[in-house]
């Protein structure tokens, strides 16, 4: 029986993601205007794109062919890698927008309850489905596919 590698394989992408966070000056800054209530709407959505860059980058550099049984990214190790750092992503951003969100009804005197988003699974699904789908059966270099 082999050893079941992803979770520190999960680790070491959830400490490298965790890390660039941490030291982004400007998530440092954004962090305290949402709490102050003073982050807009704009503010969320570079927040939002900066997360998805640490958390793409975090993958790209950990799920590589020398990290991973055969070279390959199998369902069973995006479903454990990919995806809990992608809902990590989502409640972060869901979190902080339903602040922002708050702080903006207050000013305007609305009393609604902000609702956060919900992970898409379904999207979540189709995306590990391609990455899965390139790492399987992905030619392999060298090979005469696609010549006459």
């Amino acid at each position: 029986m082999s050893k079941d590698i992803v979770p520190a394989l999960y680790e070491k992408i959830l400490k490298d993601f965790n890390a660039k966070v941490a030291l982004d000056p400007w998530i440092k800054a954004f962090l305290k205007r949402v709490e102050n209530g003073t982050a807009s709407q704009n503010d969320a959505l570079t927040y939002a794109e900066k997360l998805g860059g640490y958390a793409e980058e975090a993958l790209q550099r950990h799920l590589t062919e020398k990290n991973l049984p055969d070279g390959k990214i199998y369902w069973n190790i995006a479903k454990r890698t990919i995806e809990p750092l992608m809902r990590i992503v989502c409640d972060d951003i869901s979190a902080a927008d339903e602040k922002i969100l708050q702080a903006t009804y207050k000013k305007l005197r609305l009393g609604i309850k902000p609702v956060g988003a919900e992970f898409n699974q379904d999207y979540m699904n189709g995306v590990m489905n391609e990455i899965v789908g390139l790492s399987l059966y992905e030619p392999d270099e060298g090979s005469e596919q696609g010549t006459e």
